[in-house]
């Protein structure tokens, strides 16, 4: 009964932690930028195999430079959440969490016998993975219905 308690609010805590971290990568990320940095890199890679192997070497570093410079802007743009959500992280795996739970603490789930802050994590990478996919689900759906409105199909 206890044990199920304690499962219970390390699931509930992971839980918290995981939406956070969601939102925080949602407010701070700027997925629209990163998807048009996606497109303009494609197009570009595109064109740079398209160029041959007879074009100038100028050409060629002017390309590579240019798509080195968005990959990093696309970059930047993804490791701005990672340095909120990765310290609060240790902060809640190296100081809540021993607060709350005695060190020797086990937790058996399926067989399995897990101290409770590997529990925590993967719970918290079950979860973090789970919302990933159903955010990446739902944007696919959204994005065709917009398509969708903006070049209707006509049916004859």
């Amino acid at each position: 009964m206890i044990v199920d308690i304690i499962i219970l609010e390390l699931i509930v805590i992971a839980l918290v932690y995981v939406s956070f971290s969601v939102f925080v990568q949602r407010k701070l990320a700027n997925y629209k930028r990163i998807k048009e940095i996606k497109k303009e890199m494609n197009a570009k890679m595109k064109e740079l195999r398209t160029l041959g192997t007879d074009v100038k070497k100028e050409v060629l570093d002017l390309k590579q430079k240019e798509i080195t410079a968005l990959a990093s802007e696309s970059m930047r743009h993804q490791i701005k959440p990672t340095l909120i959500i990765l310290p609060i992280f240790f902060a809640l795996f190296y100081i809540v969490l021993p607060m709350f739970f005695p060190a020797t603490l086990n937790i058996t789930v399926l067989s399995y016998t897990l101290p409770y802050k590997t529990f925590f994590i993967v719970v918290s990478f079950v979860l973090g993975l789970a919302s990933t996919i159903l955010l990446g689900v739902y944007e696919r759906i959204v994005t065709k219905k917009q398509q969708e409105v903006a070049n209707p199909v006509q049916v004859q």
